[in-house]
This record gives structure tokens, sequence and C-alpha cells, in this order.
């Protein structure tokens, strides 16, 4: 066997091994519940519905698919089963479209936790809404995001 033969043997087994390696590290990060991958990941699901609840760090939280039909008094007394209500902020549709949102500021960061906890995923009005933390509407250093208004 050539020099290059022994090299190229050698490649082809260090593939298997790190392979190997990788699947068993992929089997035992799904067996112990780890999540390998990076990127940013919430404890919740990924699609709003169902799955764990990811903690809130401010009163403020975002409800969406809403139907035209609900309205803020219905949000206030479905919320308010979870604490004080300060403010809902009904955003309409826009053209075309038959979905609405909302934010609304909980009491406490306590009473968001809850609401959003027990309300994320839920029916109302034949629609199962999704409950998260509101975002700002500025960038992560505090400055306004780039960017004018969307259309």
């Amino acid at each position: 066997m050539t020099w290059l033969q022994c090299l190229k043997q050698m490649d082809v087994m260090n593939l298997v091994a790190l392979g190997a390696a990788t699947l068993a590290l992929f089997l035992a990060g799904v067996l112990t519940g780890l999540k390998l991958g990076g990127g940013r990941r919430s404890s919740g699901s990924g699609s709003g519905y169902g799955g764990g609840s990811r903690t809130v760090r401010s009163p403020d939280l975002y409800i969406g698919n809403l139907t035209e039909e609900v309205s803020g008094e219905e949000l206030e007394k479905q919320f308010g089963k979870f604490g004080d209500v300060k403010e809902v902020r009904m955003v309409p549709p826009r053209n075309g479209e038959t979905k609405s949102f909302a934010f609304i500021t909980m009491g406490s960061v306590e009473s968001a936790q809850a609401a959003l906890n027990g309300m994320n995923g839920r029916d109302i009005l034949g629609r199962k809404i999704v409950v998260s933390e509101a975002r700002s509407r500025r960038g992560g250093n505090g400055a306004p995001r780039r960017g004018g208004p969307r259309r």
C-alpha cells in the first residue's frame, strides 16, 4: 500500500469515526432532552401553540391569530382570569386579511406569565390564539428599529 492509499484510507476512517461520534452525541442529547444545534430557542414550542411555557420578562403580551369579531372587552375578560389587565390595544386586520392581533399589558410580570401559560393555544371564537411576550419596537440597544412603517 502506498502512502497516498494509506492517507485516503485514514481520511475515510476519520470520517467514519467523526460520523459515529456525532451520531453518539446527537443520540445522547435526544435521550437526555438536550437540544443540539446553534441558534436561540425558547423552551416553548416554535409554532406558538401548546408545548412548554416560555418565561416572560415584561407584563406586555402579544396576542395573535384573532378573528375580526374578537373585541377588546372579550380579551380583557379572558385574560382578566390571570390577573389585572392594565391595557388592551387591538390592531385591526390590514387590507384583505382576516386575522388581527392585539397587545395586552398585564398588571405584573407574574400575571403575564400566568396568562401566557393559560391562554396560548386556546380557542377564542373558533381560532387558536398565539400568546407570546411582546417585542419592543426598539432595537436591542434601545435605538429605534430601522425602516419605515409596514404597508
